[in-house]
């Protein structure tokens, strides 16, 4: 007689829920619109607020990295399960996004030493991304040579190490980690407010400023589980509500720091109401419909790591060393009100960091991942078989 699943279904479902990986391709997709905005100068009219605000989706992102990261956790206190602890975490994570990391960094240093030599500048950028900490030196984070998005990895890699202790004050006492996650990025806030424009700019997106980010995380990861095995039927439609509503709350939020005119001071200022949205949205795209296209939300979400980390490089090779689409001169054609050429521009670098990204994660990610993980296995945490009290 075969073994019975003691998985009731609502958590297969939530294990990898589909709103997570539309809230990743919106993510990702308006960090890129912003850079492919900064590029092309192509606007959105009415909507053009929404561009030049979009890289204050990575704040989005962090959320959603400690969403995905929390949640088995959340699941098995929903279900009365003991914390099952961390273990293998840090391999699973080296596995996950170190060896495309690596190679952007190599690959993209390469070519800058070429096209503009290779220098004190360029090695402490390239040792600084291959040490993982790019973020704590001016020459790797704000005056980049190699990948300026790659920044964006070293602030989670603090984040990856702290996750096991957090993980575990969050499951003891959830109230007083989320207030005190809260209060020390309210206290950065504060203390770099004072600083002039190189050291806010330095500052304002270290590991601190996003404490409070990683709490709403881990809340939203514990508003999903513990709903989860409760919403069905109309309450879907309800949950889906709640998404368009909190993503028309986050556009609002978005418009305001626009028209305050000093985007990266805005941010600070906006980090906590924009993502107490977002993660509003992000618990209604989980519990709410599933929408149509499944298949192609998973395929877009599996490539966007890597269509993060190259499309804004891609842009600028193409236009500024490869003059593609072709153009003459010392002014680039979106400098001169050729729409034409934006528009092909636009369709270039959209096709090319698509396509890349899709390349590298099935020819480099994925065969890099599988060949570490034959190497050495990372560990698993084993959950407890204890009744599911919250679904009686």
């Amino acid at each position: 007689m075969g073994a019975v699943s003691t998985i009731p279904a609502w958590r297969r479902e939530l294990a990898r829920p589909q709103g997570a990986d539309v809230f990743r391709v919106l993510a990702v997709g308006m960090v890129a619109a912003f850079h492919f905005w900064q590029q092309t100068w192509i606007g959105g009219g009415k909507l053009d607020y929404l561009l030049r605000t979009g890289c204050a989706w990575v704040d989005g992102m962090i959320l959603l990295s400690a969403f995905c990261l929390y949640l088995p956790h959340a699941l098995d206190a929903a279900e009365g399960r003991p914390f099952a602890g961390t273990p293998g975490f840090f391999w699973r994570r080296v596995v996950r996004l170190v060896p495309a990391y690596w190679a952007a960094t190599l690959l993209c240093g390469a070519v800058d030493a070429v096209q503009r030599g290779l220098d004190a500048h360029l090695i402490q950028d390239i040792l600084a991304h291959l040490l993982l900490v790019p973020t704590l030196f001016p020459e790797s984070y704000i005056w980049a040579r190699t990948n300026g998005a790659l920044w964006t990895v070293g602030v989670l890699v603090q984040f990856y190490l702290l996750f096991p202790l957090l993980a575990r004050a969050f499951r003891a006492r959830p109230v007083l980690t989320f207030a005190g996650l809260c209060a020390v990025q309210a206290g950065w806030s504060i203390w770099i407010t004072r600083f002039d424009d190189w050291r806010y700019s330095f500052t304002f997106n270290q590991l601190p400023a996003f404490a409070g980010v990683l709490a709403l995380g881990f809340a939203a990861a514990m508003a999903v589980a513990g709903l989860g095995c409760r919403v069905q039927g109309r309450w879907r439609w309800g949950f889906t509500l709640l998404a368009a509503g909190a993503l028309w709350a986050a556009a609002r939020v978005l418009r305001y720091m626009n028209d305050m005119g000093n985007i990266q001071r805005a941010q600070l200022l906006c980090r906590m109401p924009l993502v107490f949205c977002l993660a509003l949205a992000l618990v209604g795209l989980c519990l709410g419909v599933r929408l149509p296209g499944g298949r192609v939300w998973a395929f877009l979400s599996g490539i966007s790591y890597q269509f993060y980390l190259w499309h804004q490089w891609l842009a600028v090779q193409l236009k500024y060393h490869l003059r593609l689409p072709p153009w003459q001169g010392d002014t680039p054609p979106n400098q001169l009100g050729d729409t034409v050429w934006m528009w092909r521009y636009f369709a270039l670098i959209l096709a090319v960091s698509l396509g890349a990204a899709a390349l590298l994660t099935y020819t480099v990610e994925r065969p890099a991942a599988a060949a570490l993980r034959r190497l050495w296995p990372p560990a698993r945490p084993q959950s407890g078989q204890i009744p599911q009290k919250a679904c009686k």
